[in-house]
């Protein structure tokens, strides 16, 4: 099977102009995608999640997340932590669109995973375009 990757518009442009760990850490991941897909997350080093995972379905950033098909994945910036047995984590996630099942994804933003808040970072409708 081939598996495609596209760049939304907004982050093609900031693409050229990330730090060159981050657009490595991109690309591994595009790769690693480009040859796996998404059948078997355990392929991957970082943790992937669909972003709406855990909320309750009343709440309106799990609508949003559900509705456009974000998922994210824990991409290794600055480091990967090992909390869990299974996965790695990171401060940094990268957020892409992908439709259980299909085998293209469009990736979105990179960002750090939380807000100072505490609430989780979701990339603006800008971003999706």
């Amino acid at each position: 099977m081939v598996y495609a990757v596209f760049f939304k518009a907004e982050f093609k442009r900031q693409f050229q102009h990330f730090p060159q760990d981050q657009q490595d850490a991109v690309l591994a991941f595009v790769e690693t995608f480009q040859q796996k897909g998404l059948g078997d997350f355990t392929k991957y080093t970082g943790k992937i999640s669909p972003s709406w995972s855990g909320l309750s379905e009343h709440d309106p950033i799990y609508a949003y997340a559900k509705a456009n098909h974000l998922w994210h994945y824990q991409i290794g910036i600055p480091i990967y932590t090992m909390r869990h047995d299974k996965y790695q984590t990171s401060d940094y996630v990268l957020h892409f669109q992908w439709r259980w099942g299909d085998s293209s994804i469009n990736l979105v933003d990179v960002c750090y995973h939380y807000r100072a808040d505490g609430t989780f970072h979701l990339p603006p409708e800008v971003y999706l375009t």
